[in-house]
């Protein structure tokens, strides 16, 4: 398998190549690069250390503030710090770089996700372990920064064959909805616990003239959010390992009852309960739907918390898990995943500075700062956030936090486009897709799912 792996990166170098010669119709480039005054003069001696990131504004500030206190600290770097579109865009472009040697240091978009079992022939191996197999990534066992992180955190989400090659900088929850309290005040409303007391208030809201929910369905990926809470809910009984497992093994199906249950409730959203033209607002828009009050609600990412805050300092809100059942005790915790995953490259120009980065980025004081710019749950110990946000609406339902479908789902190769990614894209449903039915779209998965069986 890994003998044709440089030969598909090849296809995804040509792909993102012409991606970033054109942008619609305007020619602007897809990736946007930040440098230092020092780095985009002749950087003369001073040792280039390529960087590759998602854009992410209140994230790519932080780190622009990180790179910049690097190089006062050590003028012999500079940092070239390149971001791409999010999801998909970022991943064709970590590809094409790893492969050209194009880039020292990235973050991958969540911690290792699980490596094929021998419950699961003829499985995908995800590119982290395709990259470390083949050589492209740095051991960073022997590297003193690892122990400034929760050893626990380094063996979940940056260990492989014993070995660390990755460093996790975070836990996020993103499972829940931000709510406006005023809003909720005004019309008598509590944080609901079951999926009878969600559709309550959602209707509430709509009754009185206010839209309950914005999604930013243009970007795709963001639908996702509130259907990792139905996962980790409904399948499997609350079991979604299980439910995974049983896919695998037969004794479960993407058309099931379980399975359904979740399309299901996440149509009953978008259909009734999210505003209009939701398909068309992106990701980088819609906090802006909820910070001005034009919702009452957004699912999203604890990490969007301070963009929130930056846009509306007045508003107060709060953050809760979307309820799926009408079993409270199944609904009182968050779900989400390992963010934000460093790794070294040993084909880049710079592994040493790489190294020297990532080195400076771990030291205790500017991890701090990350944190609570980034709005993240640190991954290393006795890192205070001060975030009352995070305190008071997000840890209380950390206690049960459970790992999202995506990073626990191991996809067949060759998986349909229905299931691609590890996603359950309801985006394939009326009125953005051609299923009318949750059903339709369920088949349509199942069958996919056995059509890409190894023979």
């Amino acid at each position: 398998m890994f003998k044709k792996w440089p030969a598909m990166m090849l296809v995804g170098t040509m792909a993102v190549a012409v991606a970033a010669c054109t942008n619609g119709d305007d020619g602007k480039t897809d990736a946007d690069t930040a440098a230092s005054p020092a780095s985009t003069a002749k950087t003369g001696d001073k040792k280039v250390i390529k960087m590759l990131h998602w854009k992410q504004p209140n994230i790519n500030d932080a780190i622009k503030e990180i790179n910049k206190k690097f190089e006062e600290k050590y003028p012999e770097y500079t940092v070239e710090y390149t971001t791409t579109g999010p999801d998909d865009e970022y991943k064709q472009a970590q590809r094409a770089r790893i492969t050209a040697g194009d880039v020292d240091i990235f973050p991958d978009l969540s911690g290792m996700r699980l490596s094929p079992q021998d419950w699961t022939p003829g499985a995908k191996v995800p590119d982290w372990q395709q990259w470390i197999d083949n050589g492209l990534i740095a051991d960073l066992s022997d590297q003193p920064f690892v122990k400034n992180y929760n050893a626990e955190d380094i063996k979940q989400a940056g260990t492989y064959k014993g070995k660390v090659y990755a460093i996790p900088t975070s836990k996020v929850a993103m499972s829940g909805l931000f709510y406006n309290k005023e809003i909720f005040a005004k019309y008598n409303l509590q944080v609901p616990k079951t999926w009878t007391e969600f559709i309550h208030v959602a209707e509430t809201l709509k009754k009185n003239g206010v839209t309950p929910i914005a999604m930013a369905g243009k970007d795709v990926w963001p639908l996702k959010l509130p259907v990792f809470s139905l996962q980790a809910q409904i399948l499997g009984d609350g079991n979604q390992q299980k439910w995974i497992e049983g896919v695998w093994k037969g004794t479960s199906k993407y058309n099931d009852a379980q399975a359904l249950e979740v399309l299901e409730k996440m149509k009953t959203i978008q259909d009734n309960y999210t505003i209009e033209g939701f398909l068309g607002i992106d990701y980088g828009t819609l906090p802006s739907y909820f910070a001005t009050g034009k919702v009452a609600m957004m699912p999203n990412g604890i990490w969007e918390a301070p963009t929130v805050a930056k846009a509306n300092p007045n508003l107060k809100f709060g953050y809760f898990p979307l309820p799926g059942t009408d079993d409270p005790s199944k609904n009182n915790y968050l779900v989400g995943k390992y963010d934000m995953t460093w790794y070294v490259t040993t084909n880049g120009k710079n592994k040493e500075g790489a190294l020297k980065w990532l080195e400076f980025f771990s030291q205790p004081d500017i991890y701090t700062g990350f944190v609570k710019a980034a709005g993240f749950l640190p991954t290393q110990p006795n890192v205070k956030t001060s975030s009352e946000f995070l305190d008071q609406e997000v840890m209380p339902y950390m206690d049960g936090f459970q790992l999202a479908y995506e990073i626990l789902m191991i996809n067949r190769a060759n998986i349909g486009e229905h299931l691609a990614a590890e996603g359950v894209h309801t985006e394939f449903i009326a009125p953005g897709g051609k299923y009318k039915t949750a059903k339709e779209l369920a088949d349509i998965q199942q069958k996919e799912w056995e059509a890409a069986a190894p023979k």
